[in-house]
């Protein structure tokens, strides 16, 4: 395999100032930006597979790719042109209406065990941080064309399960799309994903037909997930300015609570399993 893959990542990480990312940063560093130990904290890998991949011994997976993407904040330029490198097709397009700023993906990494990703305007998962997507049972497994937080709550099964708890009724989820829908303009998008819906899921076309408006900027969510158990957690829905309508939704849990322990543990599962993939 070329080992234009690992120069280009070397460049990358280089470009990278240590204290932007949560490491310390002075003297004793014989390395321009990171280290190859302090990308692979950040891409939940090994130190030795970011090594083996620099020097061109071994291909990365989807999954690796997406870790790396984030962990050293590409645009989406940047990284199709890194999945170009390692052999691999993009997950998806590449749109620069989807381009996440490169200080939003450091916020993803820095609010870490705290779940967090960014949304664009019609729901579609932008950029995530590996402990929401341990939440929700795994964003890197889904299909890029399914990567959307409405598609995947109500058409999803193993999600439907983690998300949908008694006391969700996805009202708010659906009347925040519907405001989005009617500030904007005709989109082809919006209207293919809402048409899948109002076709697939009774759940969806019964809160559409009711017609609520509310948007809700915050409040309080509980999960069943398979790991960690039943956990409640509250959640901020944050706007980005001069983001073409993306969203970040972070969740925390009050410190010291099962909630808190849960994301703890969530975080580590999320590492373990990067690294193995």
């Amino acid at each position: 395999m070329s080992n234009e893959l690992g120069e280009f990542l070397r460049s990358r990480r280089a470009r990278i100032r240590p204290e932007d990312v949560g490491f310390r940063s002075g003297g004793g560093r014989r390395v321009e930006g990171l280290r190859r130990e302090e990308v692979a904290a950040l891409a939940s890998v090994s130190v030795d597979y970011v090594k083996r991949l620099e020097t061109g011994k071994i291909r990365p997976s989807d999954t690796v790719l997406e870790s790396l993407a984030r962990a050293l904040q590409l645009d989406v330029l940047e990284r199709a042109h890194l999945f170009t490198l390692a052999g691999r097709a993009p997950t998806h397009a590449v749109d620069p209406l989807d381009d996440v700023r490169p200080g939003l993906l450091r916020l993803l990494t820095a609010v870490e065990p705290l779940p967090a990703f960014v949304v664009g305007p019609w729901l579609d998962l932008l950029a995530w941080n590996p402990t929401a997507s341990a939440l929700f049972g795994g964003f890197e497994r889904r299909p890029p064309e399914e990567r959307n937080m409405a598609r995947l709550i109500f058409l999803d099964r193993e999600i439907r399960k983690i998300f949908c708890t008694p006391d969700w009724d996805g009202a708010g989820l659906v009347a925040a799309f519907r405001v989005r829908y009617e500030e904007s303009q005709s989109d082809p998008r919006a209207e293919a994903l809402i048409s899948e819906l109002l076709e697939r899921s009774t759940r969806f076309r019964q809160l559409w037909e009711e017609h609520g408006v509310v948007k809700r900027m915050s409040g309080r969510k509980t999960f069943n997930h398979p790991e960690v158990g039943v956990i409640e957690l509250d959640w901020e829905r944050l706007i980005v300015p001069d983001a073409a309508g993306q969203v970040i939704m972070v969740y925390s849990a009050e410190p010291g609570t099962q909630g808190a322990t849960a994301l703890s543990l969530l975080a580590t599962l999320a590492a373990t399993a990067a690294q193995s993939g």
